[in-house]
Order: C-alpha cells, then structure tokens, then sequence
C-alpha cells in the first residue's frame, strides 16, 4: 500500500456527525421490525392486529358508545356488563394476532435494552445481576404482553360473573390494560403512526396511477392521504363484513363499527381543512370542486343514516324483533356506497374518463341503484293504491310484507331524509296491528311515497 493510498482514505468517510437520536434508533428498529413482518407476508394480519386495538381504545373512550349503552340507565345504575363480556371477545382476536406476530427481537435493541437496564440497576447497588436477562426481558416482542392478556381476560371472565359491574371495576381493567400497553414499545409505536406505507400501500392501479402522476407536491401529498384515508376504511368496512358472517357474538364487533365512525369523522375533517383548501388553489375549475364538496355532504347524510338511524336500534331494549346481524350488515351498505362514490368523484377530477367500474369490482352507481329504487317504489305505490281500489282483494298482511322487502333490499339507497321518514311511517304501520288506523296510516304512507317519486324524477 502506498503513502498516497493511506493519506486518501479518509475520503471514504462522512464528515457529519454519527450521532443517532434515541428516537431516530428506535425508529430504525420498529422498520426493520415491519419489514420482517412484509417478509413474513404477515402485513394483512397486522393491519387486523392494529385495527383490533385502535377499536379498544374507540370503546374505552367513546362518550357517543357510552350514551347508546346507558341510554336506559340512570348513572347510580349502570351495569359495564356489555364493556366485559365485549372486551373479553375482542382480547381474544387481539391474542391471536400476536401470536401470529411473534418472533424473536432484534439483538441490536437486545443489546441497547441490557446495557441501559444494567447501567441503571447498578447504579443504585453493587450487586452483580448475572439472570438481568430473565428479570426483564422478554426474547420476543409480544410474549410478556400475550400472556398478561390471557390472565386479564380471565381476571375479566371472572368478574364478569357477578350481577352488576360497576364502572370502579370497568375503570380497573382499564387502567391495567393500559400500564400494560405502554410498556410495549412495538405497541406503542403501531398505536401512534397515522401511516405505514407497507400497510397502507394502494394497490388499485388506476389511482395509484393519478396519485403519481400529479406534479405539484402539495398536492400529490394531500391526495394521496385522501385515497388512503378512503380505501383504509374499504378496509375495514370488508373485514367487518368477514366477521359478521363468521362471528356468533356481534357485539364484539361494535368496538369496529365505532372505529370506523372515526375514521369517517378523520376523513371529514381531512376535506375540511387541507384537501379542499389544496384543491381551491390548484384547480380552476370550481364546478368539480363544488361536486366533490356535494357528495362529501352526501357522505355526511350517509353518516347520519348510521350513527343516528341503524346503529341506535342496535340497543334498542324495547325492540325485541330488531335484527343485530342485518343491521350491522346494512350499515356496511350505507359506508360502502358513499365512499365508493366519493372516491370515484375526486378520481374524475384528475383523470375524467374514469369510473367507479374501472376502480371497484361488481360496482353499481348512485344513479343505477336510483333508477332501481324508483322501480321498486313505483311497485309498492301501484300495490297500495290497488289496496284501496281493490277493497278485501289485497290483505294488509301483503301490503306489510312487500314494505319489509324493500326495507331489507333497497331503503338503504334512499337520502337520508327520505330514509328516516320512510321507516317513521314503517312504525307507525306496526303499531296499529291492523286495526282501523292501519289504513289512516297507509294513506299517508302513500302521499310520502308518491312524493319521493316526484323527486326522483326531477334529479333523473
């Protein structure tokens, strides 16, 4: 090797500093720790683990969940039965998930948790801790926190025997849970990143075609978390749909349903503040800016045909006919339309040639489903005007039945306003068991339909 060779090697080496944050070492740890999952193919079952826990923590602290559950309660009687047996269920699904994605640390962090716990711990004594290892440690990422999850739920089992629960002993399990949790930095990491590209990557071609196609960063930024926002609760939407036909207990499936509510709350809010302000000033065409503002209130309307129409008669008390499984069912329905429409709309945008058949399988628009619904109205209006033509020909049994039909089939395609009065007339019909009212109630229930009719006709 000669001198020259020797001088000149520095010039392999940075000359910035090498020192890495704490927060910067950890952060390289949770991406290797990703990436060991993606290789694993395992990254279906972490947005599952993710989406269990973000649904704990959205029943924990959801006041809109408490009111829907206490509706019939005073507070000096309030029963947490429901938050036991529901949290025992979802504990369950969350075990199996960390089992799945369980394996062993990387000894790098290993290393960098024995040294600082040493260091501390012999600092306050001149004891040597030769099994340190064993006192504190767990080997693998998820072990210590499985099995204390297996012991609350049985502590939580148990509890769950007695008459009343009170909120003392909800407030208990709460607060263990949560100590527990927080001392699980994977956890804790999953739990506080909005995005994870390997999780939330977009995989529909056509809109990962227009995300990259946008020059301006600004807005290539802001539309690109829009569409993960939307297919993220496509997500969830289809992972509660699997669990609604394969799961015996659906209440534990309300932690979801209230997820879902914030993630449709997030998105919202996201339209609100950044993306239409983004769009304003990039975009000189305003009527498209003004359609996608329409059906982000429309998807609003479709929120409240959720959260204050289907969900509420879930714990209806008084209704002991209520289908727990259709309703769930129907609202998946009710998201599932508004955000495909949604996405399809700002898609138009950037690329007008497009439709919702090129992004979505079996997909069927607004306005096919419209010209659907009108067809079934115009039926049931033509059988109830027949009904009182036709005195004693038609029984007001048949007229009941084809109601429940559309109810079961088509009411969800209905706007809200049309939707609500709709099934208001619908209970006022089921009070009246046939009696004289019935028809005094159907004649109005005709008028109603005959002017929804009119309206379809004046948007088509």
């Amino acid at each position: 090797m000669t001198n020259n060779n020797i001088e000149n090697v520095t010039e392999y080496f940075t000359e910035e500093s090498t020192e890495v944050s704490p927060e910067e070492k950890w952060n390289y740890i949770f991406q290797d720790w990703i990436n060991r999952v993606d290789q694993k193919k395992l990254m279906l079952n972490l947005f599952e683990l993710k989406l269990w826990l973000e649904s704990i923590e959205s029943f924990f602290s959801s006041s809109y969940l408490e009111h829907l559950v206490f509706k019939y309660s005073t507070s000096e009687l309030r029963n947490y039965d429901f938050y036991f047996y529901t949290f025992t269920q979802v504990i369950s699904r969350v075990v199996n998930h960390l089992k799945d994605l369980d394996f062993k640390k990387d000894k790098y962090f290993l290393n960098f948790e024995e040294f600082i716990a040493e260091s501390i711990l012999e600092g306050y004594s001149t004891k040597s801790f030769p099994f340190i290892r064993e006192l504190y440690s767990s080997e693998s990422w998820f072990y210590g926190l499985r099995i204390f999850l297996q012991n609350l739920k049985t502590l939580v089992s148990e509890l769950a025997k007695s008459e009343v629960i009170t909120q003392k002993a909800f407030m208990s399990i709460k607060k263990l849970y949560h100590k527990e949790l927080i001392s699980n930095p994977i956890i804790i990491s999953l739990l506080q990143k909005n995005f994870i590209p390997r999780m939330d990557k977009i995989y529909q071609p056509d809109i990962s075609e227009i995300i990259s196609s946008i020059p301006e960063k600004d807005v290539k930024k802001h539309l690109g978390i829009f569409f993960i926002f939307a297919f993220r609760i496509m997500k969830i939407n289809n992972f509660i749909e699997l669990d609604i036909n394969r799961s015996r207990n659906l209440n534990m499936l309300i932690p979801l349903i209230i997820t879902l509510k914030n993630h449709l709350e997030n998105l919202f809010a996201f339209y609100e503040n950044l993306l239409l302000k983004c769009l304003e000033q990039n975009f000189k065409e305003k009527q498209k800016i003004k359609q996608i503002t329409e059906v982000f209130e429309e998807l609003k309307s479709e929120f409240k045909k959720i959260y204050d129409g289907e969900l509420p008669n879930y714990f209806d008390i008084s209704n002991e006919k209520v289908n727990k499984r259709q309703i769930l069912r129907n609202i998946l329905i009710i998201a599932d339309v508004a955000v495909k429409e949604l996405i399809e709309t700002v898609a138009k945008l950037f690329k007008p040639e497009i439709s919702g058949n090129n992004i979505f399988e079996n997909y069927i628009s607004r306005k096919q489903q419209a010209l659907v619904v009108k067809k079934k109205l115009t039926k049931l209006h033509t059988k109830i005007s027949d009904y009182f033509q036709q005195k004693g020909n038609i029984n007001p049994s048949d007229i009941l039945f084809d109601i429940n039909l559309f109810i079961e089939t088509d009411l969800n395609y209905l706007l809200y306003k049309d939707w609500n009065e709709f099934l208001y007339f619908y209970n006022h019909l089921i009070k009246t068991n046939f009696s004289r009212d019935f028809d005094v109630n159907l004649k109005a229930f005709h008028s109603f339909i005959t002017n929804v009719l009119k309206e379809i006709v004046n948007k088509g």
